[in-house]
């Protein structure tokens, strides 16, 4: 048997793989960090032979769990590992979790399986929607800036409308539910039905896909190569240089409308928020916010409105976190957070995959009907 994680995207560690009963696994933390989530690796070995997994030292990413969480069922409870013999369909493994160790077990039907926290988004699959993005009519493609070891950030535009309407993902590395929820959304930007082409005239998109190229290709968790949460980076006066190229990009151009896609390892749901607790906010943007939050529940009913933040809103922004920083810079945006689950979700749960790339991907066709709403409501005169 042999246990694989040197590939991009790839992350484990070994400690003892002789017996396929009982393989121990540890799980690196991020470069210069204590961030540890996200695993991601190949097992090649005889097929209907039970595999016994155990991550050692899950416990330790417990310490940096996020404030007022304590109602909350944390990552490694409800968030069993995915198993995929092609790298496509991936389904959920049972597990558990003893207070130190994770635990979970398979038999396989084929030689080579991956096993992973989430669905990994490969560099082969970004490099290839890239191109069929850029090859399309009325999109370009631009390098905004280049990460700390020199890759670039890429932007892609599209539509021609006055107002300016911005996507970001992937922030943090392993929130790979945002590569699959752009996909959805510029698959149906560019084979246009009437709300595609109704935002497309309206606004102009400027998509950014991977904001963390550089912690993708390392298997990071939440991390750039330098150990920066770049969602901690936005209010900086020399932020990391992802964050730089983004929000240079977004002076020039100004902001309408940003969604700034995440994924929580701990919500069975997903979840949106306004920037409505910074300092620029005013209450006049409540309506438009839940007025998009009706118009998404219209078209996929995987997102339920009215979710509260969880834990409760803090009384303070943190303005270095991306969409506060948006929405605080840009007084008459609407600037909101996204949020989709590692985990199975609450409502129309699939025991079998979870919440899935492919769920994600619908997800993201959805949103641009509440995006065209939200294109025609700020163009009324």
């Amino acid at each position: 048997m042999k246990i694989e994680a040197d590939f991009p995207t790839g992350r484990v560690e070994v400690v003892d793989a002789s017996d396929p009963g009982d393989i121990r696994l540890r799980v690196p933390a991020d470069t210069g960090t204590d961030f540890l989530c996200w695993y991601n690796f190949r097992v090649t070995g005889p097929a209907g032979v039970l595999r016994r997994f155990t991550i050692e030292n899950a416990s330790d990413s417990l310490k940096l769990r996020l404030p007022n969480r304590e109602n909350q069922a944390h990552q490694w409870l409800g968030a069993g590992p995915v198993a995929s013999a092609d790298g496509e369909n991936w389904t959920r493994l049972a597990h558990h979790f003893d207070g130190r160790a994770f635990r979970f077990w398979h038999v396989p039907r084929h030689e080579v399986t991956h096993y992973a926290k989430f669905a990994p988004y490969p560099p082969e699959r970004e490099a290839a929607f890239l191109d069929r993005c850029a090859a399309a009519p009325g999109v370009t493609r631009e390098a905004i800036g280049q990460s700390t070891e020199g890759r670039r950030i890429e932007m892609l535009r599209l539509g021609s409308g006055p107002l300016n309407f911005w996507v970001i993902a992937r922030q943090h590395p392993s929130e790979t539910q945002g590569a699959f929820f752009l996909e959805g959304m510029l698959e149906r930007l560019l084979t246009p039905d009437a709300d595609a082409r109704a935002l497309l005239s309206a606004a102009t998109l400027q998509v950014v896909p991977n904001v963390n190229p550089d912690g993708w290709m390392r298997g990071h968790t939440r991390a750039n190569a330098d150990g920066l949460n770049l969602n901690r980076e936005w209010s900086a006066d020399n932020p990391a240089p992802e964050v730089a190229a983004v929000r240079d990009a977004m002076e020039r151009t100004g902001v309408d409308f940003c969604l700034d896609c995440h994924a929580d390892n701990e919500l069975e749901y997903v979840f949106a928020w306004a920037s409505e607790n910074v300092p620029a906010w005013t209450p006049a943007r409540r309506q438009p916010f839940e007025l998009f939050e009706r118009n998404w529940a219209k078209a996929n009913p995987d997102y339920i409105p009215g979710r509260a933040y969880p834990g409760g809103c803090p009384a303070e922004a943190d303005l270095s976190m991306g969409w506060n920083w948006i929405g605080n810079r840009f007084p008459d945006s609407l600037s909101i957070l996204l949020e989709q689950p590692f985990k199975d979700v609450q409502e129309r749960p699939d025991p079998l995959t979870g919440w899935s790339p492919q769920r994600a991907h619908a997800l993201g066709r959805a949103v641009v009907v509440p995006m065209a709403a939200e294109a025609a409501r700020r163009s009324e005169p």
